[in-house]
């Protein structure tokens, strides 16, 4: 509810730096029908799902009329609307420059040794299967480096672990499609 208020201020200060004088309502809409709120405080302005058609026919009976303020605002809205997010600056990186190496899914620590089909964790004593762990560090390098194909030796060498390559080549041809031949392999 903390969210909500925050926004309804910020428009309410966005209206006055436009000159703009309206009033303004702010509610929060769950728009899922599969979403259920347990407990919903019957206080702050929250819409079920099952509550949004009702909703909008409590809206559609306030009789309203456009007139030019109201096109001016959807104008300055429409002017103010930023496409591109400013949060999702990512830090410039290079491959080369990159610490390879597998690391425990529970604590991060690169302090990871193989026992029975398992990754076990020298920190905190976490267990995973290796195979789930470089198809986790195959996701990672797919996000980080769309631009590079996802071979037996980049994988290898990117997770850098106390493993051969076999056992890189059987998982990638266990879980995606090979392309190619011989060297030239690489997996989608």
């Amino acid at each position: 509810m903390y969210q909500l208020k925050r926004s309804a201020t910020l428009f309410r200060q966005l209206l006055q730096t436009l000159k703009q004088n309206y009033p303004v309502e702010a509610s929060v809409i769950f728009i899922n029908r599969e979403f259920t709120l347990y407990q919903a405080p019957l206080d702050e302005p929250i819409i079920l799902p099952t509550q949004v058609n009702r909703y909008l026919n409590d809206l559609n009976k306030f009789p309203s009329k456009l007139n030019d303020g109201h096109r001016k605002l959807a104008q300055n809205l429409l002017s103010l609307h930023q496409t591109k997010n400013p949060f999702t600056s990512v830090p410039e990186y290079q491959y080369d420059k990159l610490l390879k190496g597998m690391y425990c899914e529970a604590c991060k620590s690169m302090l990871l040794s193989v026992k029975n089909n398992n990754f076990v964790c020298g920190k905190c004593g976490g267990h995973e299967k290796i195979e789930r762990a470089i198809l986790r560090s195959v996701s990672e390098f797919m996000v980080l480096f769309p631009e590079r194909k996802i071979t037996t030796q980049s994988i290898y060498e990117w997770c850098s672990a106390d493993l051969s390559k076999k056992t890189f080549c059987r998982v990638l041809k266990k879980n995606y499609k090979a392309l190619g031949t011989t060297r030239d392999t690489y997996y989608v």
